[in-house]
């Protein structure tokens, strides 16, 4: 598998130049998870690119890697992103990083609780892409459904935490979130064994 993952990056450019440094930075820091990777963001990037997305909410800046992948696309197709953060001194670096990047334009960042926060949006969003706390998964799923327009995408980063023998204060959220996406019928799903896994889902009916 490594062999097959090393020929995928071997054709991922970084969309911006400050990825590569923050990615490095991310992997020798004890004080946060690692941000979703090149395949990963480059799919963020694709599929925003490929719905023609104005409107994207992130849960879980972290340090601002995948910020910064959604915001290049989301300048290619005129739109903003709302990224939700609960660590204070971590969301101020993903805002040095996304100015750094010249992309302060386009992300609008906001502090607190994702749970919390999201029940005060009214939405609509094209994509909604959940990276933050795993226990808020499945609980916020509901919600996610909700904000998100008919035929938008809703995306959970780390979900194949299970069948990686992840420990399951991490990994049964995770797998309580999928179970929930392919039983809902308002979703057309699909897991993708890329990164840590990423579960993808249209909203095909209200």
């Amino acid at each position: 598998m490594s062999n097959i993952k090393d020929y995928i990056l071997s054709f991922i450019t970084l969309d911006n130049n400050l990825l590569g440094s923050i990615s490095e930075e991310e992997a020798q820091r004890k004080d946060i998870q690692p941000g979703v990777g090149p395949e990963v963001g480059k799919l963020l990037g694709l599929l925003i690119r490929l719905i023609d997305a104005k409107s994207v909410l992130e849960f879980g800046s972290c340090i601002g890697y995948s910020t910064i992948w959604i915001a290049e696309a989301l300048k290619e197709t005129c739109g903003e992103l709302l990224s939700i953060e609960y660590n204070e001194n971590i969301l101020t670096e993903a805002k040095k990083n996304v100015e750094r990047a010249g992309l302060d334009q386009v992300v609008n960042f906001r502090l607190g609780d994702a749970s919390e926060i999201i029940k005060s949006l009214s939405g609509p969003y094209d994509l909604i892409i959940q990276d933050c706390d795993k226990a808020l998964y499945p609980e916020m799923l509901e919600e996610c459904i909700r904000l998100t327009r008919l035929n938008g995408i809703i995306i959970a980063d780390d979900t194949l935490f299970k069948p990686m023998g992840i420990p399951d204060k991490f990994s049964r959220p995770v797998d309580e979130y999928n179970h929930k996406v392919f039983s809902d019928d308002r979703l057309y799903s699909i897991i993708l064994p890329i990164g840590d896994g990423i579960t993808i889902s249209i909203k095909i009916k209200e």
